[in-house]
């Protein structure tokens, strides 16, 4: 699995980082060779071997799962930027990408 420059501007773009363009090349470069790297783990034959938590073998302290008190309603609306019947009013992510440059091209 490649990338080509198409696809890191439209990650890019997507995740809102600016690369300079003189060092879009070798940025596309590194993750090429990082993507390489992770198709060569998955190469790798794991079977029979147990999952690796942790490093060293500690034993786990799990607390008991309490439901606690909660935020009123009230008090979260009054925190929010918008809200409207109780609800928080955040952007809509799908419609903002539909007018995306990046969008997958439809043929």
């Amino acid at each position: 699995m490649t990338t080509d420059r198409e696809e890191l501007e439209a990650l890019l773009y997507q995740t809102r980082l600016r690369i300079e363009e003189n060092q879009k090349d070798e940025v596309l470069d590194r993750l090429n060779k990082d993507l390489k790297f992770i198709e060569e783990l998955f190469e790798v034959n794991v079977d029979g071997i147990d999952p690796l938590y942790h490093v060293i073998d500690l034993p786990e302290y799990l607390r008991e799962d309490v439901a606690g008190k909660t935020l009123d309603n009230e008090v979260i609306m009054n925190l929010c930027r918008s809200g409207e019947y109780g609800y928080i009013v955040v952007p809509a992510v799908p419609a903002a990408l539909e007018n995306s440059e990046h969008q997958a091209k439809k043929s």
